[in-house]
């Protein structure tokens, strides 16, 4: 299955090569992770590959993929289109169900309160894949390492400060995960596994 995917992947973004290799970066990274705390490799990889998958299809196009409640949810923030059309485009197209899998790459963009493993391992190497450039990917990565639940704050944390820099107010959902890793990381919250 995994070839498959990097086949098809690497197919559909070979006329955006910046995108294919941060994809493959993403990949990379997030199986390194899945090592370091035991994941199913095979769940990791898939979801790495798959991720950015509808990022460059019309809106149109990703929006056949969606339900009318997510279109609605998400009208101001199209970004997440691409990764909840991505996830269920892969569950009808390859019969892919496992939602450690799935919802990895529906989460991806801002990431979600009380997030399992697959789903902070795909969110942070999204961030700590090698080939960014805008901050530190390495220390993202060491720091997945050692805290991830840390590291999960950090990376949402940039992109909340990104979105405030340029005088975009983040979603509601976005503010309410930094809260609960604010709170994790502090020690009021306990994380659900």
């Amino acid at each position: 299955m995994i070839d498959l995917i990097k086949k098809r992947v690497e197919e559909k973004l070979k006329t955006h090569p910046n995108r294919l290799l941060h994809v493959l970066g993403v990949y990379e990274t997030a199986i390194k992770l899945a090592k370091h705390y035991s994941l199913d490799q095979e769940k990791i990889a898939i979801a790495a590959l798959f991720h950015d998958y509808t990022k460059y299809d019309d809106l149109s196009d990703q929006i056949k993929w969606l339900t009318k409640a997510e279109i609605v949810k998400y009208k101001k923030y199209p970004v997440m289109y691409h990764a909840l059309s991505a996830a269920s485009l892969l569950e009808e197209t390859y019969h892919v169900h496992d939602l450690d899998i799935l919802n990895p790459i529906r989460y991806h963009v801002w990431g979600k309160s009380n997030m399992n493993l697959y789903e902070k391992v795909i969110f942070i190497s999204d961030y700590a894949e090698p080939n960014r450039t805008f901050f530190n990917p390495h220390e993202i990565y060491d720091l997945a390492l050692k805290d991830i639940d840390q590291a999960v704050c950090v990376c949402m944390k940039i992109t909340i400060d990104y979105l405030i820099k340029e005088n975009i107010v983040p979603n509601v959902e976005q503010m309410e995960a930094y809260q609960y890793y604010m709170e994790v990381t502090s020690g009021k919250t306990k994380q659900n596994y």
